[in-house]
């Protein structure tokens, strides 16, 4: 019998969440996994985004190699032009089942986030949230969509649910829905088709964390008795049924498949947002235009007409879910009223401008001549004095009221990334010291604080996620110990004794192994083979794209 390899990606899935759930008995097929396999924390890419993750768990590199930095593709040198979504055009280096199927083993792969458009060298693919609606082409072959909904009805590719006090059962409705409908589809193409190594990616367990993690967190402050009691049992049900998922997904694949679960980040509270194009205001860094239409704005904005009271006014008037509700051409012209009003990026003076904040968890990105479509900031000796100007200052920052420390690890590019594409990462990376303190950034200027309340989302990501494995080439009870998402491609290779190509960031974890499978498989590296090669052509229509930003800001992805 060839082998078999099939990985289930849990998005978000954290051992904190996990773990209470295993010991009420809510999730036991997963017990059984544990008990009888490996498991470990996971660390997840930096930042610990979405895309960026799941590309360096596909294929084994850092961001520098692969391109991913973000949900948005920064455009080159075109500080007008709005940042592209990412797709499977936009990243490099090919994912560990490409470089199976040229060796002749044949994947399946649905739903894995940046995968569309779908391309696979030997198999199926089902592509991921990121398609722009409407579209249909995004199976591969493009028949197997007909296929797959003539059996199961329209293909459930998007959850469109956020929160809004009261209303948690629609929300719960559409997770079961998406994890139901998406199980059938994946046990069905396990059965009908043939294949070697089947990689799938459930999103429920991300959104579900998101939106209703307050639900389960007494410390937040969003947490509700209430309505934690009117919805504990249901949520009890979904985590319930994620484990049957489990069940089912171990079953199809049989007894003699090695089974790997993965997650791209964990999760926790967040209490705050940081907005750090403000804090740069605040600076003297990031210096706004003079113009009297500029300075209106900027006395609407020292009044609170942001973004941020138009969001808080609409929850209070349980109005939460038109952030994913609002049709684009209509959000499109709220948009252009709002700029009319609210101060943004393009009141930036840019002459004047040394830095700006753009991306979530800690980005900045100094304005560089030569880089940046209006950079000031010359190359080489005062590139660095500046890097090292703002280093100092967010080291100095404190929690509100306390000596402590805001901001954690702090980082210059290089300090993370290698490859060719390492100049189009942020020039500083940084982490707060506690993560529920979340900073913003992709919105521009979200507040006219630099400190605020949480909105929205509840819950948010965290760096160590979930790594779990069991097989017949598998130890048994073993906790894994500093295994990172880029270690998760060369790992699976090895499970088909493959060479690992030398171009790989990634180890292969070889303590998962029991000694007579690496007796059997030494670790053998290889010539990288042949890039994919980036692609930053449009893959997709203007409107398609700002309807794709929009709902990532829906979901509280751009802040």
């Amino acid at each position: 019998m060839s082998k078999k390899v099939l990985f289930i990606g849990l998005d978000g899935a954290t051992f904190d969440l996990l773990d209470p759930l295993i010991s009420k008995g809510l999730m036991p097929r997963l017990k059984e996994f544990t008990d009888e396999g490996v498991r470990g924390l996971l660390e997840t890419s930096i930042p610990p985004i979405t895309p960026t993750a799941w590309v360096s768990w596909m294929t084994g590199k850092n961001p520098g190699k692969h391109g991913i930095f973000e949900f948005l593709l920064r455009r080159k040198g075109s500080g007008e032009l709005p940042d592209m979504p990412v797709s499977s055009r936009s990243r490099d280096g090919l994912p560990f089942w490409d470089i199976l199927g040229l060796m002749g083993k044949r994947a399946i792969v649905t739903n894995v986030p940046c995968t569309y458009p779908p391309a696979i060298t030997n198999g199926l693919m089902v592509s991921d949230f990121l398609t722009p609606r409407g579209r249909r082409d995004f199976t591969a072959p493009e028949s197997l969509l007909q296929e797959i909904e003539s059996r199961f009805g329209p293909y459930e590719l998007y959850i469109t649910e956020v929160y809004t006090k009261g209303k948690v059962d629609r929300i719960l409705d559409q997770l079961f829905t998406e994890l139901e409908y998406k199980t059938k589809v994946n046990r069905y193409l396990m059965s009908q088709y043939g294949w070697d190594v089947f990689a799938t990616h459930y999103w429920g367990t991300d959104r579900f964390q998101h939106e209703l993690w307050h639900l389960l967190d007494e410390s937040h402050p969003f947490f509700d008795k209430k309505e934690h009691d009117a919805n504990i049992s249901r949520i009890h049900d979904y985590w319930h049924a994620v484990d049957n998922t489990l069940g089912e997904m171990f079953e199809e694949a049989g007894d003699d498949a090695t089974v790997y679960i993965g997650s791209d980040h964990g999760f926790g509270p967040i209490t705050r947002f940081l907005c750090f194009n403000v804090w740069l205001i605040q600076e003297g860094l990031l210096v706004l235009k003079g113009d009297p239409m500029t300075r209106l704005k900027r006395a609407f904005f020292k009044l609170g007409l942001t973004p941020d009271l138009a969001y808080r006014s609409a929850m209070k008037m349980g109005l939460a879910h038109l952030r994913l509700s609002v049709g684009v051409t209509n959000r499109s012209k709220l948009l252009k009223v709002g700029n009319l009003l609210m101060l943004s990026l393009e009141d930036v003076d840019w002459s004047k401008t040394v830095a700006f904040s753009k991306g979530n968890y800690g980005q900045i990105f100094v304005n560089l001549r030569g880089r940046d479509s209006h950079g000031i900031v010359e190359p080489g000796a005062e590139y660095e004095r500046v890097v090292s100007n703002i280093i100092a200052k967010l080291g100095a920052l404190t929690e509100p009221g306390t000596n402590q420390p805001l901001i954690g690890p702090i980082w210059r590019r290089e300090d993370l990334y290698s490859g060719s594409h390492s100049e189009e990462s942020p020039d500083i990376q940084f982490l707060p010291r506690d993560m529920a303190n979340k900073p913003l950034g992709t919105l521009d200027l979200t507040s006219n604080k630099f400190i605020t309340p949480v909105y929205g989302n509840s819950g948010d990501h965290r760096m160590h996620g979930i790594m779990l494995g069991r097989g017949p080439e598998i130890r048994k009870g073993i906790e894994v110990q500093g295994a990172k998402i880029i270690d998760y491609a060369p790992t699976i290779l090895h499970s088909f004794g493959v060479d690992i190509p030398s171009d790989m960031d990634g180890r292969v974890l070889e303590e998962i192994f029991t000694p007579e499978y690496m007796d059997a498989h030494p670790i053998q590296i290889s010539e990288p083979l042949a890039e994919t090669g980036i692609d930053n052509g449009q893959t997709m229509t203007d409107e398609e794209s700002e309807e794709i930003r929009e709902r990532l800001r829906g979901w509280g992805y751009l802040g």
